[in-house]
């Protein structure tokens, strides 16, 4: 209501006020000095009044008092009204001197200036607070949000949401033990072991990290301990950018991409998860990918006795490394940087740290790109899955599981058809396994191969989430290549604990995939994300159909016939039961690609490709 009052008005309104708070300073200072009887309202009282105010008002004008932003008291307001009261009660003092020496007592002039002082700031800070009040109950709907970091950051925050539209923080999050229980800016500051009890007490679903100053491994524990309560959250913007209002509450966080799930979430069995990692040595590839970096903080969670954290990246294992070992101090953590065809190091790592269980993540999965570089892409995926899964077996690895996708069924890309290969190579190892000769008189514990395909990972390094968020802080369009093109989609770790509880599951050769519902309309994933980033304002983003990429098809599979799968004893997951080439075909393909990789022979490449996946079509767009 107020900011509908014009700016002179309120000026007149607080140079009022300012008058009436001199009149009282006055009247204290007498009462101060007279303490047997009250003060009268007499001539010289009313006298001095209008010397102070005649004296006091323009000098506050021309320091800018009336200027300041009552929502943000601050220091500069205090030094303001103590160089004004100065000033001004010099200039008084000087008028009574020459013009009437007696008209007002010299303990007045010394007591008035203290009194006025403390008033002018009181009521500053007064009116701040209830305009601070009223720009809240000004607010319909405000979500509660925690504030993770009550250091300067975070207080300038708390104090600048109480006039921004669409939050409100009730609790602070610290780590350091000696702001626990304390109030910052009247808002009590919490231990992070706090943060579920807090979130359901306050009904809170989001969090904002307000640490810039901290390192990024200290941030990443931050949010570890925010997505531990199963909290999503975002980065503190600029604050000036919040208190001009540049930045609203939808900017600060991401989308949760369980909210565009059109399904519940899937439990996973904790003694699945548990029975292959405790006290096992777990090495995973692609580690640093979206995929292998939530298994190694999965895995690190359940108690293994050391982590082989593999990845061709530097950056990418540099971070996951860093990250786990801040999650988990006593754990023993060997990163290594190397290619998944280097057989060498494969072998070795393996034989060298006794691993027990392999997480196979390492491969190229982004569509065109593996389309517009198939020889590389087919390289990577199968004969890197070969390696890793041929090591498996003469280096007493127990279990192996590969990371698959529907896309291998049925497939009209490269990148599909490589990870089909992948599953009949692993299949074909497994088979073999029997035959492998005892070294040094000790024959290897036979490895239990298999495969757990999937849909799209929501938020996944290359998934359209990501994309879209992009596309939507840039004010849209959001591109979709078809309005009709569906997939199945699951969350980051959805996909990471199918993979730990397959492996806990498997026997030998199997096809593990999850039940993840219907498929959902890319288009209505778009439309759902426009419309939880843009509640509650008035933004407007549109969607464009820009056509089908190379080797995209419509929809997706994750099985070449839906009948022939079984229940396990998840009730979500099941096993594949398709019938591939056979064995011998497999053997003499995988050698014949092997040549053709090498020769850079693309014909002969995609040849293998037809001969071993069934239904592998690179030019299917058009009947779809």
């Amino acid at each position: 209501m107020l900011n509908t009052i014009p700016r002179a008005y309120k000026k007149a309104m607080l140079m009022i006020m300012d008058i009436c708070i001199f009149a009282l300073g006055i009247w204290a200072a007498y009462a101060v000095r007279t303490t047997a009887t009250l003060p009268e309202f007499n001539g010289n009282y009313f006298k001095l009044l209008g010397i102070v105010a005649l004296a006091r008002i323009p000098v506050f004008i021309k320091l800018g008092l009336y200027r300041s932003f009552l929502r943000f008291p601050s220091e500069r307001i205090s030094s303001i009204s103590a160089q004004g009261v100065a000033i001004s009660t010099i200039f008084v003092g000087a008028v009574l001197y020459l013009w009437d020496p007696q008209g007002a007592p010299r303990s007045v002039l010394l007591i008035e200036p203290f009194i006025s002082f403390f008033l002018v700031l009181s009521s500053r800070q007064f009116l701040g607070k209830q305009l601070f009040r009223m720009s809240s109950n000004g607010i319909a709907k405000r979500e509660r949000i925690i504030i993770y970091g009550a250091g300067l950051a975070g207080i300038q925050l708390a104090q600048s949401m109480r006039v921004m539209e669409g939050l409100k923080a009730v609790a602070f999050v610290d780590d350091d033990p000696s702001k626990w229980n304390m109030l910052v800016a009247d808002i009590k500051v919490f231990p992070p072991s706090g943060i579920s009890a807090l979130a359901k007490k306050h009904k809170v679903r989001r969090a904002i990290l307000a640490a810039p100053s901290l390192t990024a491994v200290e941030r990443r524990k931050m949010a570890f301990n925010l997505r531990k309560a199963g909290l999503e959250y975002g980065e503190m913007p600029n604050f000036l950018e919040i208190v001009s209002g540049n930045v609203k509450a939808e900017d600060l966080f991401h989308v949760n991409a369980s909210e565009l799930l059109q399904r519940e979430t899937v439990t996973p069995n904790r003694a699945l998860l548990r029975g292959v990692i405790l006290n096992n040595t777990v090495m995973i590839t692609g580690a640093g990918g979206s995929i292998g970096a939530e298994l190694s903080r999965q895995i690190a969670a359940l108690g293994p006795s050391r982590l082989i954290l593999f990845d061709l990246s530097e950056f990418g294992l540099y971070s996951i490394d860093m990250e786990i070992r801040q999650m988990y101090p006593a754990l023993d953590i060997v990163p290594i940087l190397g290619s998944v065809l280097n057989k060498k190091l494969v072998h070795e790592t393996m034989a060298n740290n006794a691993v027990a269980v392999v997480y196979h993540a390492a491969a190229y999965k982004h569509v065109p790109l593996v389309e517009s570089n198939p020889i590389e892409g087919v390289r990577n995926n199968v004969m890197g899955t070969k390696a890793i899964a041929e090591a498996c077996a003469v280096t007493n690895v127990e279990n192996f599981v590969l990371v698959s996708t529907d896309k291998a069924v049925r497939p009209t890309n490269v990148m599909g058809a490589s990870k089909r290969v992948a599953e009949l190579a692993c299949q074909f190892i497994a088979s073999q396994a029997q035959h492998i000769q005892a070294v040094d008189g000790i024959l290897p514990v036979p490895t239990k191969f298999s495969a757990v395909r999937f849909g799209n990972v929501l938020d996944s390094a290359g998934s359209v989430v990501p994309l879209f968020r992009k596309q939507i802080a840039e004010g849209g369009p959001l591109t979709v290549t078809h309005e009709d093109v569906t997939r199945f989609f699951m969350t980051i770790p959805e996909a990471s604990q199918l993979v730990i509880q397959a492996s806990a599951m498997g026997n030998g050769g199997e096809v593990f995939l999850l039940d993840m519902g219907e498929p959902i309309r890319v288009y209505d994933l778009a439309q759902r994300m426009i419309d939880l980033a843009t509640r509650g304002n008035e933004r407007e983003i549109k969607i464009k159909v820009i056509g089908l990429r190379p080797g995209e098809k419509l929809y997706e599979e994750l099985l070449v016939d839906a009948s022939t799968s079984e229940e396990t004893t998840h009730k979500k997951i099941y096993k594949s039961l398709e019938r591939g080439p056979s064995l011998e075909v497999v053997r003499e393909q995988l050698l014949l690609l092997d040549v053709a990789l090498n020769e850079q022979n693309l014909d002969l490449v995609l040849a293998v490709l037809h001969e071993l996946v069934e239904g592998y079509s690179e030019n299917s767009l058009a009947s779809h």
